[in-house]
């Protein structure tokens, strides 16, 4: 049998130290695998089920406003969509007539979309929205509006511009009945004369 001679501790550590190098550089090797991949590879991915999807698609979609049996207004769209669980119709394409008590139009609405909720019967017109009175002496311009289906108002907290035969007006949102009998501006500007009884 072949006799090895004994190892000192200085030939221990001559000998051992490459070996614990290379094992130090492996462990590193091993860790920068495991560092995070960019954010872009780390985004979840939304699954076919997880996009919102309507239950019923309606081309020419026309819709009654009414309160208490009472017609307020006629909505028609080019286009809805209807999300059940929601409790609200997305309509593109938007004009709705509003009536006075009597039944007559007192104006009208257009803008590219709109919603209409279901549950509480108010509803939004947002993105270039116009309302001109029955006989178009009076016009409001503005991005996003409410109507109130209880009180039957017209609200909005965006820039709007007001034009009648004494001139024009403008504010940062307003409160108005549908048929601009009465209107409040926030923060007016230009000719507030504009907004005298009937305009």
């Amino acid at each position: 049998m072949q006799n090895y001679p004994a190892m000192n501790n200085k030939n221990a550590l001559a000998v051992m130290a490459p070996a614990v190098i290379f094992a130090a550089l492996a462990v590193l090797v091993a860790l920068a695998g495991c560092t995070a991949r960019p954010e872009a590879d780390s985004a979840p991915v939304t699954a076919a089920a997880d996009i919102e999807m309507p239950d019923q698609v309606f081309d020419g979609f026309e819709m009654s406003l009414t309160d208490d049996g009472i017609s307020k207004g006629l909505v028609l769209a080019r286009r809805a969509e209807k999300y059940g669980e929601l409790q609200e119709f997305r309509a593109s394409g938007l004009t709705v007539f509003f009536y006075t008590e009597s039944g007559r139009v007192s104006s009208v609405l257009t803008s590219r979309r709109g919603v209409i909720h279901t549950d509480t019967g108010n509803m939004e017109a947002m993105d270039s929205v116009v309302v001109f009175s029955s006989d178009s002496t009076r016009t409001l311009h503005t991005e996003h509006l409410v109507w109130l289906k209880g009180d039957n108002m017209i609200r909005g907290d965006s820039a709007v511009v007001v034009t009648g035969l004494r001139g024009e007006v403008a504010g940062d949102g307003f409160t108005a009945d549908v048929g601009f009998e009465r209107i409040d501006l926030k923060n007016p500007t230009g000719d507030v004369n504009v907004l005298g009884d009937k305009f």
